[in-house]
């Protein structure tokens, strides 16, 4: 047994982990698999131990820090690993115990409570290497160091789910020490304030004031509503449809007037098949970002140009490079991507591109398209959200740590360019280069179906998903982890199949989020959808962007729930401000006043 101040660690006689918080007496215990330890031994205020059950030898190194324990394993690099291996064990979980997810911004539900969580998934793909445990009056936060070898599995057992880490071999080695962090804390914002001091030891911190130091265009995106604006036609030419001819023109001028002459004065206005160099410095002179997607993760096989409908051919301009950049799986194969629809209506994978080789596509291509036409914004789809994986190719070969280096490097290129870079999802992995991201708003199992593939579909009534308002939309099962950690980091935004304007009538709903988090909407709707929703996509703009406005250069430094129901939420930012969000059906009465239901207040701390 090991302890300080604050926790007490000790290892049964089953050599099973047992933490106790000593302010608190919450007390977790290891459920024991496969591995545990064996042959503990004291070196001061340090447990050594050894791994048993291992197929190789596993060291273990246990050591209390002011706030918790790290863990440590520890293996020769070159030693043959299987494919993955299970420690430590899952905490055993209590009915009543709040579990939350470092995944997209941010999820949470009891223990014994039903919820759509997948049964894997790898720890920084798409959010942050973090789970969470509250018990009582203490919260337990879990972290994995390197996410990128890492993945979060998730069992239910006798009704209640437990989660655990997975360490994955690197091209079938051990690789590198693998280590864990364990925080105890009394809140949720002190135990992310302490999880963000320790992200910062290891490097991976740029707040976006020093981005905007670098790239001074990226003090735009504060407070900034990113629209997607789609021609009628659009998602006609993308899934192979008829084309309309009685559809309105997308006059990018008239509609960017319109906007600005409806009190939207801060934009990311982004394109998927770009904008002209005239219609680009017009939506720059407003003061706005401008935008362009761009992917380089999929790639059609040159042996399906003929069968896949020409306008995803056109836009595959790296169809060139095939096969040579693709990225190969340990049997050689070449690993699959995005689906296409064909000329004959099926269906035809495309390839994934090595990220290795991404990165030089992307010093080719984006510096002649800035000079052409003057964007200041680029979002790179699937990198930041679909995970790293190895690359066999002999002529780039790479380890998932490898290709997290080159998309870092790629993102820090279009940094270094000036321009706002934006990933889709977003990992913490990134934090460094990324200015926003499109998707951690929506976590992906809580979106519609095939929201990657209805980027304006709008549901209305009881066509609305009931994932959407059982789950994403629902303030018991969301919480800002994200935001706690890097709010002044990144601008999150809500997915373009997702958008604030995807279920008209529970717009102000999302809204409510975007004050809580003190982030912009996102809008994404064709030239018909902006004429009809105009005025309330307004509305909507000067309720989500109240707060993000004046707080998006500030820390999230407190997260609470005010009622027992957790309708009733309550963040601050920096200490100067307070943002009280009431979710419920009822007023919430306030020292400062009643907050009527669906209703926030914004308060100035300092004044």
């Amino acid at each position: 047994m090991i302890e300080n101040e604050a926790v007490r660690l000790e290892a049964t006689e089953r050599g099973a982990l047992v933490l106790t918080d000593k302010r608190t007496g919450a007390r977790f215990e290891e459920i024991v698999g496969d591995l545990c330890l064996c042959e503990a031994r004291l070196a001061g205020d340090t447990m050594l131990a050894r791994l048993s059950g291992a197929a190789f030898d596993v060291d273990v190194r246990l050591a209390l820090t002011e706030d918790g324990f790290t863990l440590a394993l520890h293996a020769g690099a070159d030693t043959p690993m299987p494919e993955e291996i299970a420690y430590p064990g899952a905490w055993r979980t209590r009915a009543g115990d709040l579990l939350a997810f470092g995944h997209s911004e941010g999820v949470c539900f009891e223990a014994d409570e039903e919820f759509p969580l997948p049964e894997r998934w790898g720890m920084t793909a798409g959010g942050m290497a973090m789970w969470v445990i509250r018990r009582g009056g203490c919260w337990l936060i879990c972290a994995a160091e390197e996410g990128a070898d890492a993945a979060l599995v998730n069992r239910r057992t006798d009704g209640l789910m437990s989660s655990g880490a997975r360490w994955l071999s690197e091209k079938g080695r051990w690789g590198y020490d693998r280590a864990m962090r364990f925080f105890v804390s009394s809140t949720l914002g002190e135990g992310c304030r302490a999880y963000r001091a320790w992200r910062e030891t290891l490097g991976e911190i740029v707040p976006l004031k020093e981005k905007i130091a670098r790239a001074p265009e990226l003090e735009k995106l504060i407070g900034a509503a990113d629209v997607w604006l789609w021609d009628d036609n659009n998602m006609n030419r993308l899934y192979a449809r008829p084309e309309r001819s009685d559809v309105p023109a997308r006059d990018v001028r008239a509609i960017a007037d319109d906007m600005q002459a409806l009190g939207m004065t801060r934009v990311l206005w982004n394109a998927f098949e770009g904008e002209t160099r005239a219609d680009c410095e017009y939506l720059k002179g407003k003061g706005w970002l401008v935008g362009k997607y761009d992917i380089y993760r999929d790639v059609v096989p040159a042996t399906a140009v003929n069968s896949v409908i020409p306008y995803r051919v056109k836009r595959s301009r790296h169809t060139k490079y095939w096969p040579d950049d693709v990225r190969r799986e340990q049997n050689g194969d070449m690993a699959r991507a995005w689906q296409l629809h064909t000329i004959d209506g099926t269906m035809v994978y495309q390839n994934a591109v090595c990220d290795v080789c991404a990165l030089r596509m992307t010093m080719e291509d984006v510096p002649a398209d800035v000079a052409e036409v003057g964007y200041t914004a680029r979002l790179l789809d699937v990198q930041t959200g679909g995970g790293l994986a190895e690359c066999y190719d002999p002529r780039h070969p790479a380890t998932r740590r490898v290709m997290r280096r080159y998309i870092r490097a790629q993102h820090q290129f279009l940094l270094d360019l000036g321009l706002a870079c934006g990933g889709e999802v977003g990992s913490e992995d990134y934090v460094s280069q990324l200015a926003f991201t499109e998707g951690l708003m929506s976590p992906i199992w809580l979106r519609g179906p095939d929201a990657g593939r209805r980027m304006n579909t709008l549901y209305y009534g009881d066509e609305i998903p009931p994932v959407i308002t059982n789950y994403m939309l629902n303030p018991r099962h969301r919480l800002p982890l994200w935001e706690l950690a890097y709010h002044d980091c990144t601008v999150s935004y809500w997915y373009w199949g997702d958008s604030s304007n995807g279920c008209p009538e529970l717009m102000p709903l999302r809204d409510l989020f975007n004050a809580l988090y003190g982030l912009p909407p996102l809008y994404s709707l064709n030239v018909t959808q902006w004429r009809r929703l105009r005025t309330v996509v307004a509305a909507s703009y000067r309720r989500a962007t109240a707060v993000a406005a004046r707080v998006g250069l500030l820390p999230m430094t407190a997260f609470e729930w005010l009622t027992e129901d957790r309708l009733v939420q309550r963040t601050v930012f920096g200490g100067e401000y307070a943002v009280t969000v009431n979710f419920s059906n009822r007023p919430y009465e306030t020292p400062q006043g009643t907050i009527q239901p669906l209703d926030f207040r914004l308060e100035e701390l300092n004044k």
